[in-house]
């Protein structure tokens, strides 16, 4: 799964007797074993959102909206990144058309506080380090969790310039893209461009190499494998 811009990607209808709100919704969906990865978007509207047995974890990238839940409220608005945990009844207001990455995971799991980062852009990061595996150049890297639970992690990572391998052991990986540019490069040459707005989905035992030519931040969800 990659789309160069996720505010471009083409999305398909939902039919609208499968809307009841009356809004007007689109998705592009992909997935594997309980666990359903795509964009989703849609028009102003109030709708309750009845829980389930699912965490999803979001990437809000256009639009405004409001979640009541009675924990309290979260707003939302582009770079805002949150997670719904399982069994967690909600209400929508969408103001403002809406879209974002999700990734919902259908696996068992136990129950979790919902996490909420409102600007993934400014999130504070920890200090920098040096990759190991560096190829070329001195590129550092520093990350932030915001919610690990059930076999998801989320959270902000970001590489200053160079090159490093790129490998996911155990785990798949989907990530949008916040900030600079870099090129992700497959053992098998395929290769994916990425800036803001770039989604890419990486499945486990993925190898190749990251070529980071302007500091490179993304918002991230690990899933890790059983």
């Amino acid at each position: 799964m990659y789309a160069p811009q996720i505010l471009t990607a083409p999305i398909t209808p939902i039919p609208a007797d499968s809307v009841p709100d009356g809004s007007s919704q689109s998705i592009w969906e992909w997935g594997y074993d309980g666990v359903e990865v795509g964009i989703w978007e849609c028009s102003p509207c109030d709708t309750a959102s009845p829980p389930g047995d699912f965490d999803e974890a979001m990437v809000m990238v256009a639009g405004r909206a409001t979640i009541d839940h009675d924990d309290g409220a979260f707003d939302l608005a582009p770079g805002t990144v949150w997670v719904t945990p399982r069994q967690w009844p909600s209400t929508w207001h969408v103001h403002q058309t809406i879209r974002k990455m999700y990734v919902i995971d259908h696996r068992p799991g136990g129950k979790a506080p919902a996490g909420y980062l409102a600007n993934a852009h400014h999130m504070a990061l920890e200090s920098p380090t040096p990759r190991a595996d560096a190829l070329d150049g001195h590129p550092m890297e520093a990350s932030a969790s915001l919610w690990n639970h059930n076999g998801i992690d989320v959270g902000v990572w970001e590489a200053t310039p160079g090159s490093f391998t790129a490998k996911r052991d155990g785990y798949d990986e989907v990530f949008v893209g916040l900030s600079g540019t870099a090129t992700l490069t497959c053992t098998d040459g395929m290769r994916f461009d990425l800036g803001p707005g770039s989604v890419l989905f990486t499945p486990a035992g993925f190898q190749g190499r990251w070529d980071v030519s302007a500091t490179f931040r993304k918002a991230y969800v690990i899933i890790r494998r059983a």
